[in-house]
């Protein structure tokens, strides 16, 4: 599907897919919220080939029509700009995917909270003349690197929230795990709850909630292994759970395993992540560099 942007305006061409479906039917291909599509009836927000649609979104859509819909809309920055560097990886008019540092949170616990990478993202926004709000998709731990997907409009949000939750967006990591995995790959389902003994930890329990994570080796390393992982569910510490239950625990993880002279963190990388885009919902894909501290590990063998 063909599309523009004017002004705060996305502008989409119609297609033979679209042919004949409604400006409903359109509107849900991309999984707006039913409150989102009934704030756009209700102001007469959308343009069809230059008139404004007076709530009907029944009105059948034909090839080459334009249908405006107003997503890049002026919105405040609605967490405190914070002066801290941040590596892009991949930016246009609907995301922003960062590389995610170590030792450093993705989100502040309050609106006015500091020294998160939310903050250094609505800094960017800022002196970027980029009025949006600072929307995340999903998180990392403190000392995980990798990517971070922020989308720019409620467009966006909306359908990425559905992609992640349905498993369409897929993301996977590699990791540095002590000794030796007792398969070369394997799928891990085991359920996952919180520990009643220490509140930052979760641990593998019958009465947690569902988690599958699948993990494959790549190298192995006369002191650890290096090996990549695909998660199907997001919980809380899910990989660094779930390795820790086949005593795979992630090199230099102080909570589930031991501190490790190789890594001052736990070694996770969040390196690539599969996704639609917004607009096409073409696939493709967003890949990481490894951080130094992994490089030299690897190297090392």
């Amino acid at each position: 599907m063909d599309y523009q942007r004017m002004n705060q305006y996305l502008v989409i061409t119609i297609n033979h897919e679209f042919n004949n479906k409604t400006i409903e039917e359109l509107l849900n291909h991309y999984h707006l919220s039913k409150k989102m599509i009934h704030s756009l009836r209700m102001n007469h927000d959308v343009i069809l080939n230059d008139k404004l649609v007076m709530q009907n979104f029944t009105l059948r859509l034909k090839r080459n029509d334009k249908l405006k819909i107003p997503i890049f809309i002026d919105e405040s920055i609605d967490f405190i700009p914070q002066n801290i560097p941040i590596d892009i990886i991949y930016e246009d008019d609907f995301l922003l995917v960062v590389n995610k540092q170590a030792n450093i949170e993705v989100h502040p616990s309050s609106k006015t909270g500091l020294n998160t990478l939310v903050n250094a993202v609505a800094y960017y926004y800022q002196k970027n003349n980029q009025k949006h709000r600072v929307r995340y998709i999903h998180r990392l731990d403190k000392d995980t690197t990798g990517a971070i997907i922020f989308v720019k409009n409620y467009f966006v949000h909306n359908l990425y929230d559905y992609l992640l939750m349905n498993k369409v967006i897929k993301r996977y990591y590699l990791a540095l795990i002590k000794s030796y995995p007792p398969q070369n790959q394997d799928i891990i389902n085991q359920r996952i709850g919180k520990d009643r003994h220490h509140k930052q930890k979760r641990i593998v329990s019958k009465t947690g909630v569902i988690a599958k994570t699948h993990y494959q080796v790549i190298t192995r390393y006369p002191q650890y292994t290096l090996i990549k992982l695909e998660l199907f569910t997001g919980r809380t510490h899910q990989i660094r759970v779930h390795m820790a239950s086949i005593n795979c625990p992630l090199l230099g993880d102080k909570l589930y395993g031991k501190q490790s002279p190789y890594i001052n963190r736990q070694a996770l990388h969040a390196h690539q992540v599969t996704l639609l885009h917004p607009i096409t919902l073409s696939p493709f894909v967003i890949e990481v560099p490894l951080p130094n501290d992994f490089k030299k590990l690897i190297k090392k063998k």
